[in-house]
C-alpha cells in the first residue's frame, strides 16, 4: 500500500501509475528522472489540495489494475 512516505521511484515501478499521475495533473518526474523523494513531498511541492485523496485514488487504481 502506498502512503505519504513511499518513494516516488518505488511507485513508478508500477508502469501504469504514470498515467494516473499525469491524469491528475502531477508529473512524477524531474529533469533528471523520477522524483527522488517521497510521494508526500512531491504532492506538497505540487500544491495538491488533498494529498490523502490523491493517495487513496492511486491505491484504488493499483488495486483495480492488479485484480
Amino acid at each position: 500500500m502506498i502512503d505519504m512516505n513511499t518513494p516516488v521511484e518505488e511507485i513508478l515501478e508500477h508502469r501504469d501509475c504514470v498515467g494516473y499521475f499525469i491524469g491528475h495533473g502531477v508529473s512524477p518526474f524531474t529533469c533528471s528522472g523520477a522524483f527522488p523523494q517521497s510521494l508526500g513531498k512531491l504532492l506538497e511541492i505540487k500544491n495538491i489540495r488533498d494529498p490523502q485523496a490523491f493517495i487513496d485514488g492511486l491505491n484504488e487504481f493499483l488495486k483495480e489494475k492488479n485484480a
